[in-house]
């Protein structure tokens, strides 16, 4: 619930990114933050914690974890507005990511949709750089 609300109220900041980057970085990150935690509260925090650093989630949280920070780092100390649109896009990424991997196919339907979409943009940079 609370990350539900983190994540709406920063999806309210979208329009005014450019202006507010740090205040949605914080409200961003602690909706992650919060959605990753309800995780461990439905499975136990010590179970969720050995999850997460299985060899086949290691790479999962780095990148999330390290998105996590690197978002919070860019938007509070470098003041930075790029960077943080750069890692809270890796935070979303790593966090569809995670979210996918408990549906069954959800990874193959997520790399299908990434490709589609890659395509997509490329064709069309590709189209208006012509």
């Amino acid at each position: 619930m609370a990350g539900g609300f983190c994540f709406a109220t920063a999806g309210m900041l979208i329009p005014v990114l450019v202006l507010k980057a740090r205040k949605f970085a914080v409200l961003y990150t602690m909706g992650s933050v919060f959605t990753l935690s309800s995780f461990s509260f439905l499975w136990g925090p010590v179970s969720h914690f050995k999850h997460l650093i299985s060899t086949e989630r290691l790479p999962f949280t780095a990148a999330y974890v390290g998105s996590l920070l690197a978002t919070l780092y860019s938007g509070l100390s470098l003041h930075s507005t790029i960077l943080t649109i750069l890692f809270v896009t890796i935070q979303i990424v790593a966090l569809l990511w995670y979210l996918a991997s408990y549906i069954p196919g959800g990874t193959t339907g997520l790399a299908w949709l990434s490709k589609f979409f890659g395509k997509a943009v490329t064709k069309t940079v590709s189209s208006s750089l012509v």
